[in-house]
């Protein structure tokens, strides 16, 4: 009634735009949504080959780079939560953490 019947819009409930099922709504979820991400600091001394070879390393260990530090020789990282101990492995790695929210009292 209030709605212009002409500027209507209707699409087919299979519309990949109206998902059907929770299970199609999840499928359109891209994997590192459900990956945690981890900030990683290389070593004072790291090279700057040292750390691309830290970030290629994540990377083919099925990690998604979020961000480059400037201030420090570091990255952050989107990772698998059950594999982040490979990148502690690296050579040019000093520390691994967990991103996450720091408040001051």
């Amino acid at each position: 009634p209030w709605l212009n019947q002409q500027h209507q819009q209707h699409l087919p409930l299979n519309s990949p735009r109206y998902p059907q099922t929770t299970q199609q709504v999840n499928s359109y979820s891209t994997r590192t949504d459900k990956m945690p991400t981890y900030i990683i600091t290389c070593k004072e001394n790291a090279s700057d080959e040292d750390v691309k070879s830290a970030k290629d390393h994540a990377i083919k260990q099925g990690g998604t780079i979020e961000h480059e530090y400037k201030i420090i020789k570091g990255f952050s990282v989107k990772f698998p939560d059950g594999a982040v101990t490979t990148l502690e492995s690296h050579p040019s790695i000093k520390a691994v953490e967990a991103d996450g929210v720091m408040k001051i009292q």
